[in-house]
Order: C-alpha cells, then structure tokens, then sequence
C-alpha cells in the first residue's frame, strides 16, 4: 500500500512540475506573441504612414498638374479676349452706343 502511495505522490509530483513547466511555455507564448503583435503595428503603421505620404506626394503633384494648366487655359482664354477685343472694340462700341440711344428714344 505505501508503494502504491508513493507512486501516486510521485506522480502527483511529476504532474505539477509537468504543469508549472506547461505554465512557464505558457507565458513565453504569451509574451513572444505580444512582442510580435506590438512588432506587427509598428510595421503596419509605418507601411501605412508611408502609403499615405506617396499618396499625397502624388495628389500634390496631381495638384500642381492641373492648376498649371488652368493657369494655360486661363492665359490663352484672356489672350484669346484681349485679341478679340482689340480687332473689334470700335464695333462693339458703336453696337453698345446705339444700343443706348435706341434705348432713349423708345
């Protein structure tokens, strides 16, 4: 009977060191995973911070794109007025004049 005793409290024994040991792994897991779930967010954050820094060195440069050609667009629109003008102001004037004075008589 004490054999069978000692054996069980051996066992008994074996379990808990089996145990302690299952508990120890347990927590290096834990705190491994931690480490390269913390790892993984820099990682993701910094991916992200530098898609997010390209795409807005692209839509600046999108930016400077289209002002710059409405800039053109604009100048060759004036140009276009100012040439328009210049051929034509005194029959525009004379248009504009008796426009009035039609105006007046009625």
């Amino acid at each position: 009977m004490e054999q069978i005793i000692g054996k069980l409290s051996e066992i008994e024994t074996t379990a808990e060191t089996i145990m302690k040991d299952a508990l120890q792994k347990k927590k290096a897991l834990s705190a491994e995973m931690e480490r390269q779930s913390k790892e993984f967010d820099t990682q993701l954050e910094k991916q992200t911070e530098e898609q997010i820094k390209e795409i807005r060195r692209n839509l600046e440069g999108e930016k400077d794109k289209r002002l710059s050609s409405l800039r053109e667009d604009t100048q060759a629109a004036l140009s276009q007025l100012d040439a328009y003008y210049a051929k034509n102001h005194e029959r525009l004037s004379r248009e504009i004049f008796e426009k009035i004075i039609q105006e007046e008589v009625m």
